[in-house]
């Protein structure tokens, strides 16, 4: 049985026109030159690249503990939202709007994956999640790149909202559980540590 919305409609019919309208708002209505030439270069993760290399060795070689242990949760949170994103694309099957929309602005490649979740935003709010808990400071920050990464999707015209918003939830989901894998696996690297300075 369909759950109705108070205005008649099936609840389902409703999200997916509010989700087509706010893309459409966003694709169409934000148009912009400075935006044009933006979120092409937030979008490609190869720009990304060498600057997180950069960091996570940094944070490798000077972090001390604190900084290892974060490189390793950011590390395990992009693994599982990049592989938990691909698992839930092929599940839902959703084509994305420049495949199932005309007209819509075009900035980049379409992309032949499906549209839920965005894997960009996925492994952004993971990574966010996971360098958030080790180091409070940059939460702000990491999270107004990864919402800034999200709304570029949308902006190119190869994810609706509820793509990315999904990709988001999903991707603090990934995020929070690398922190508590890698917590767990350090209290217990901790007390081999202490077993082993006993025992001497």
């Amino acid at each position: 049985m369909a759950i109705v919305a108070p205005g008649g409609l099936p609840m389902g019919n409703l999200l997916l026109g509010l989700d087509r309208w706010l893309f459409e708002a966003v694709n169409e209505g934000q148009r912009n030159l400075l935006f044009d030439g933006l979120m092409p270069w937030l979008s490609n993760k190869y720009y990304f690249l060498i600057p997180a290399l950069a960091l996570a060795a940094f944070l490798v070689a000077r972090g001390g503990e604190r900084g290892r242990w974060a490189v390793a949760a950011a590390l395990l949170a992009v693994l599982l939202a990049d592989g938990g994103g691909n698992l839930v694309k092929g599940l839902v099957a959703r084509p994305r709007p420049c495949h199932a929309l005309l007209g819509v602005s075009l900035l980049s490649g379409c992309g032949r994956a499906f549209a839920f979740p965005s894997n960009h935003a996925m492994n952004m709010f993971a990574l966010a999640t996971a360098l958030g808990y080790h180091y409070r400071r940059w939460v702000w920050a990491l999270g107004g790149l990864a919402a800034a990464v999200s709304y570029s999707r949308v902006y190119l015209g190869v994810h609706y909202p509820g793509d990315v918003l999904g990709g988001a939830i999903l991707g603090v989901a990934a995020g929070a559980l690398a922190v508590a894998a890698t917590e767990a696996a350090q209290a217990r690297w901790r007390r081999r540590q202490e077993r082993s300075m006993v025992s001497t």
